[in-house]
């Protein structure tokens, strides 16, 4: 009875990312080969996977970097409005990447096309719709050692 119950409760998908910053507190952003957009390192987490274990598979496969700790920024709920089911947003904080740490990035090529460290206000322009709301509030969160939750960006 207990089992009948859970399988026909609906299903969230979920995704993870990470921000990191260099030391002039410029953002790494991605480019993928899929998309038109640039992101940050991160994707979908898997089945029976937190969101905090996401973000770290994720970024060590995406760019190579072995992350050992990354600290909660956001949470943001993204509704059905665009036909592709309901979904929970994490983004956590990488940190502050040095020169030795940055030059040991590694893209596949495939997936990853390309990265680079920029201004915020420039990342802001290259990004998707969404991170351009999620980024500024996490680096907000960031400087206020908080946590935010919001609900399609607001």
């Amino acid at each position: 009875m207990t089992n009948d119950y859970y399988k026909n409760l609906p299903k969230k998908r979920m995704g993870a990312g990470a921000i990191f910053l260099n030391e002039k507190d410029e953002i790494l952003i991605v480019k993928p080969s899929y998309k038109d957009f640039w992101s940050m390192a991160g994707g979908v987490v898997v089945e029976n996977e937190s969101p905090k274990d996401a973000c770290i598979r994720e970024v060590k496969e995406e760019i190579g970097i072995n992350l050992k700790d990354a600290s909660l920024l956001c949470i943001d709920y993204c509704s059905n409005k665009e036909g592709n089911g309901d979904s929970l947003q994490f983004i956590f904080f990488g940190g502050v990447l040095t020169e030795k740490e940055i030059k040991e990035i590694k893209i596949d090529g495939k997936e990853l096309v390309d990265y680079r460290f920029v201004k915020v206000e420039e990342a802001l322009s290259l990004l998707s719709e969404k991170l351009k709301v999620r980024i500024p509030r996490c680096l907000e969160a960031l400087k206020n050692n908080a946590v935010v939750y919001f609900e399609n960006g607001k």
